[in-house]
């Protein structure tokens, strides 16, 4: 009991692979008590067998299940530091990445699928986690967005969509958050070497691609650090790697 007192308790959601899995084992690594979340029931498993963490498997998507996962870490762990909103999936097949998007390529239902993860899941578990955050004095939020949420990516409007809403919640959300003690950033990365961008990529050595454990030691970094509201861009071959994005204000208009 002594120790989970001592320790910072995070939630990782996408836990079971790429970021979120590496993201696991560096706040393993660094004493930190975690509940991983995802749908895949093996993988997650395995990961709790390598590194310890808690797990929850469930449908980040549902609004429910990120009400069961915010109660869940408070009844195992007492208390709640950090929350890492990480599950996300591209809007269409990696194959399809690199062609053109037509207007063929319309489709309700790869959207509708795109926006529950990448986007809802975010706005219900800022919502589920943000009160046991508050009752322990505050903490911090941090969302996986993408480079693809401050730039178009044309070839998959989809998740440039749901990637830009994330971190307009991220902005919009702050200043209430924070009168709660509670900081939210959006760390958008560039290409990262994750089943994501396809297992042969993963397997490169490809210089224009970030490795996931950059991403993960600067999402904790972001969390332990004193910005909310900010968007941080992580990309390979930038110095520093990690760097605040300056947003050009417009005139008259309140931030």
């Amino acid at each position: 009991m002594g120790e989970i007192k001592e320790s910072k308790v995070a939630i990782v959601t996408g836990a079971a692979s790429g970021i979120g899995a590496a993201l696991t084992r560096h706040l393993i690594d660094t004493n930190h008590l975690v509940l991983g979340v995802d749908i895949n029931s093996s993988k997650l498993n395995a990961l709790s067998d390598d590194t310890g963490c808690a797990t929850i498997v469930g449908d980040i998507a549902s609004e429910e299940f990120n009400q069961s996962v915010a109660s869940h870490a408070n009844e195992v762990f007492g208390r709640l530091d950090y929350v890492f909103l990480n599950a996300g999936i591209l809007g269409r097949d990696i194959e399809l990445q690199g062609t053109e998007f037509k207007i063929d390529d319309l489709e309700q239902a790869k959207y509708h699928k795109t926006r529950s993860i990448n986007f809802d899941a975010v706005v219900y578990g800022t919502i589920a986690t943000s009160p046991y955050l508050a009752s322990g004095g505050g903490g911090s939020i941090v969302v996986t967005a993408s480079i693809a949420g401050l730039t178009a990516w044309n070839r998959d409007p989809y998740y440039t969509a749901t990637k830009h809403a994330a971190i307009g919640w991220v902005r919009g959300t702050a200043p209430a958050l924070q009168s709660q003690m509670i900081s939210i950033n959006a760390i958008c990365p560039g290409g990262v070497a994750t089943p994501l961008v396809g297992l042969e990529r993963l397997e490169s050595d490809n210089p224009n691609l970030l490795n996931p454990e950059q991403v993960a030691h600067a999402m904790l970094e972001i969390a332990q650090g004193n910005s909310t509201g900010k968007a941080f861009v992580i990309k390979a071959g930038q110095e520093p790697l990690t760097q605040i994005y300056d947003f050009a204000r417009i005139e008259g208009f309140p931030v």
